[in-house]
């Protein structure tokens, strides 16, 4: 199977090494990077229902414009983006409590990362 990968950050210098990383996973098809949340979304709605790829998001929750929570909030009022083979990783430097315990309550979350990306992450993404 295919994976794609997005990151969606607001840091430049975290999309770069992000995209490195994801480069050398075993199961990376592509990477896409994004440092505006509302464009993240766009990509998600044009996603069709019927997919056979896999689609990774990496989310950052402290960024202008569409914060974490917003993007996660727009996702869940669409049904038809909740496919299973679309996982989102919240990938974050807070390591604030509520912020944790606030991400449980999202569906789409697979789970909460905290930065920096490493070569063990993607691997681990890789073979589950």
């Amino acid at each position: 199977m295919n994976t794609h990968f997005y990151i969606i950050d607001d840091d430049e210098l975290f999309l770069k090494l992000g995209k490195i990383y994801l480069e050398m996973g075993s199961c990376t098809s592509s990477v896409t990077l994004f440092n505006d949340a509302t464009e993240a979304l766009k990509v998600i709605e044009n996603i069709s229902e019927v997919i056979t790829d896999r689609y990774v998001f990496f989310l950052d929750l402290n960024m202008p414009i569409l914060n974490g929570f917003g993007f996660l909030d727009a996702l869940e009022k669409n049904p038809k983006q909740l496919h299973k083979n679309i996982q989102i990783y919240v990938l974050t430097s807070s390591v604030n409590y509520e912020d944790m315990e606030r991400i449980k309550q999202y569906k789409t979350v697979s789970e909460y990362l905290n930065k920096p990306m490493t070569r063990e992450m993607v691997q681990h993404i890789c073979t589950s």
